[in-house]
C-alpha cells in the first residue's frame, strides 16, 4: 500500500514570526495571543497573511484587510513579515523530512508531501512515524506541524487540515465516508469560493453530496472539471498533487506578498529574490533548468501561470529573473496580485551552453563566476552575506553594473553625515 504524509506548518508565518521574536528576547509568545502577520497598517490594502488561533476566534480570516481585522479585535497585535527568516525555517523543515524519505515534494513554503511507502521497518507504523516527525520538528525547530496520512496526496492534504495545531490525522479510504463526506464541500482541496457558490445552487453542500452527485449535472456546471471534483470527493486523486515526471525535477518558490500589487513593475524586487533562491538551489544541486514558469494569484484567489522553454538550460539568477520579468508582463491580471511564484523545471545535470552569434561568452562566464562566489559567501556566512542592490533599493535601475557599489557609496556617505 502506498503511504503519503502531508506535513503542514501551523499558522506558518505567525508561528515563525513568534519564534523569531522569542529568540530575540521578547517574552510574549504571539501564538498565545490575538495576533497576526500583515503588511503596512497605514496602507488601506494591507492584509492578514497569517493569524493565531486566538485571532481566529474573533473571526479574523487570512486575506482580509488589517482594517477589517482591527474592527473585529481592537487589541490585535500585528507584526510585519520577515521572508528571509521564513525561508530559513522552511529549509529546516525540509531538511528534517529528507531524513525520513528520499521523496519529499515541497508544495509551498510551509507544506510538503512525503512518500513513506515501505518505511515501517525503519520508523514504525505511519502514525508512529508521523508523531516522531512532529515531535522532532517541535524539538529542533521550535514550531509545530500537522501531519495528514493517507494512500494519496489528496487525502493526506485533507487530513492535515483536521483539528489543529500539532496533530496527526489519518484519512484512509475506508475512513472517507465518516471523516470526509460530512464536511462542507469547501473543505475539499480545489473547491474554491466560486465553486462552492455554484455547487450550492445545485443543492450540493457537503463533500458527501458531491461524491454522490449526478456526473452529468457536474459536467454541465463545470465541464470536464466536474468529474475531477466528484473523484476528489470520493478520495480518488486523479492527477496527483505535485506530481513530477521525474523525481526532484522541479525547483520553485513562491511568496504571499505583504500587500497587493497593482502593476507588474511592483513585483520586480520580489521576482529577483525568488529567482535568487531558486537559482541558488539549482546551482547547489549541480542542475540547470530548461523551463521557467511564473505563477500569480490575484486578490480574488484566482491562479494563473505562464511558462517558456529556454534555448539552453540555465541556473543563472539573471537569466531566470529576466525571463520571469518578461512572463509576468505578458500575464498580469486585471485584479491586484497577492502571490508570486517562480518554478524551474526539466532540469539536467549537463553543464553546457550552446552559444550563438549574439551571446557574449565573456559576460556569461563572468556572471557564472559571480553567482558561484555569492553562493560560496552565503554558504559560509549566511543568506544575508551578499544582497543584490536591487533588493536593498527596489527603485534602483534593473541592470546597472554599478548598482551595488553605488549603494555602498550612498551608505558610506550617509554614515559620514550621521557621524
Amino acid at each position: 500500500m502506498t503511504v503519503w504524509f502531508h506535513v503542514d506548518v501551523n499558522s506558518a508565518f505567525l508561528s515563525w514570526s513568534a519564534l523569531k521574536l522569542l529568540r530575540e528576547g521578547q517574552t510574549l509568545d504571539l501564538r498565545t495571543l490575538p495576533a497576526a502577520v500583515g503588511g503596512d497598517e497605514e496602507k488601506r490594502h494591507g492584509v492578514v497573511l497569517a493569524k493565531s488561533q486566538s485571532a481566529k476566534q474573533y473571526g479574523i480570516r487570512t486575506g482580509e484587510s488589517l482594517f477589517s481585522a482591527r474592527l473585529k479585535c481592537p487589541d490585535l497585535i500585528v507584526t510585519r513579515p520577515d521572508f528571509d527568516w521564513y525561508v530559513q525555517c522552511s529549509k529546516g523543515l525540509i531538511a528534517i523530512l529528507r531524513d525520513y524519505s528520499p521523496v519529499v515534494e515541497q508544495f509551498s513554503i510551509d507544506e510538503a508531501f512525503v512518500e513513506m511507502t515501505g518505511s515501517e521497518a525503519l520508523f514504525g507504523p505511519p502514525v508512529q512515524a508521523a508523531d516522531a516527525i512532529r515531535e522532532r520538528v517541535h524539538r529542533e525547530l521550535g514550531f509545530t506541524v500537522n501531519v495528514g496520512i493517507s494512500v494519496n496526496r489528496l487525502l493526506a492534504k485533507v487530513a492535515s487540515d483536521f483539528e489543529k495545531p500539532d496533530r496527526t490525522h489519518t484519512l484512509w479510504p475506508e475512513e472517507v465516508p465518516a471523516k470526509l463526506w460530512p464536511l462542507p464541500v469547501g473543505a475539499l482541496f480545489g473547491v474554491g469560493p466560486s465553486a462552492v457558490r455554484t455547487l450550492d445552487t445545485l443543492g450540493i453542500r457537503t463533500v458527501g453530496d458531491l461524491a454522490h452527485a449526478d456526473p452529468e449535472i457536474l459536467r454541465g456546471a463545470f465541464g470536464v472539471r466536474g468529474e475531477s471534483l466528484r473523484q476528489h470527493a470520493n478520495g480518488i486523486e486523479g492527477t496527483p498533487l505535485g506530481r513530477r515526471e521525474v523525481k526532484d525535477n522541479s525547483y520553485g518558490n513562491s511568496v504571499t506578498l505583504p500587500q497587493d500589487l497593482a502593476a507588474p513593475q511592483q513585483a520586480d524586487a520580489t521576482l529577483l529574490a525568488l529567482a535568487e533562491s531558486v537559482a541558488g538551489r539549482l546551482r547547489t544541486d549541480g542542475k540547470s533548468a530548461r523551463v521557467v514558469t511564473v505563477q500569480l494569484v490575484d486578490n480574488a484567489f484566482r491562479r494563473s501561470s505562464h511558462q517558456v522553454s529556454l534555448n539552453n538550460p540555465t541556473n543563472s539568477t539573471e537569466v531566470i529573473y529576466q525571463t520571469a520579468r518578461q512572463l509576468i508582463r505578458q500575464m498580469w491580471p486585471k485584479r491586484p496580485v497577492r502571490l508570486v511564484g517562480i518554478t524551474c523545471e526539466r532540469t539536467t545535470a549537463e553543464a553546457f551552453e550552446q552559444l550563438d552569434l549574439f551571446t557574449d561568452a565573456r559576460r556569461s562566464d563572468k556572471q557564472e563566476k559571480l553567482d558561484r562566489a555569492a553562493d560560496a559567501l552565503r554558504s559560509r556566512f549566511g543568506d544575508k552575506a551578499v544582497v543584490r542592490a536591487r533588493l536593498l533599493d527596489p527603485a534602483a535601475p534593473h541592470s546597472s553594473p554599478g548598482a551595488l557599489s553605488a549603494a555602498k557609496a550612498r551608505d558610506k556617505r550617509k554614515n559620514r553625515k550621521d557621524k
